[in-house]
């Protein structure tokens, strides 16, 4: 694997935290993080996914949250702004969905993930990767990679 990953602590939070995006992404939602530290000391982001920040040659580049449920694996992720547009992206999501399966030590048989529809370029790469669309809205658009047998 090109990216390694840390499990997500203050440091790490606060840098992707001033991440900033031009266009229709504002920021990444480090929100629950803080929340949760402030109610109950640990770092659990959205829907209690677990974070985990992704480190390239020493820089932290990206984050990758997942949510573990049986046959499936939920992911969030986002890449550091300065490393957009670099050719970096498949690789990113395929280390994360790589180090996930690992971490987990299940069978999952699904990768999923929700983009923004207008967000072309992740859409572009998560295809690339081979995610397929399943349910789209207005805003968003659901997609699923059917993992291989291991």
């Amino acid at each position: 694997m090109l990216f390694t990953f840390e499990s997500i602590n203050m440091f790490y939070l606060k840098e992707i935290d001033s991440w900033n995006y031009e266009g229709y992404i504002e920021e990444v939602s480090m929100t629950a993080y803080f929340d949760s530290f402030n109610k109950t000391g640990r770092l659990i982001g959205p829907g209690g996914c677990e974070g985990f920040a992704a480190i390239l040659d020493n820089d932290t580049a990206g984050l990758f949250e997942f949510n573990s449920d049986g046959s499936t694996l939920e992911i969030g992720l986002a890449l550091k702004p300065s490393f957009i547009g670099k050719g970096l992206g498949a690789t990113f999501v395929r280390d994360g969905i790589e180090f996930g399966v690992q971490y987990y030590h299940c069978k999952h048989d699904v990768v999923k993930l929700v983009v923004n529809a207008q967000n072309k370029a992740a859409i572009h790469v998560y295809e690339k990767v081979g995610f397929t669309k399943i349910e789209q809205t207005e805003n968003d658009i659901e997609m699923r990679l059917v993992l291989k047998e291991r």
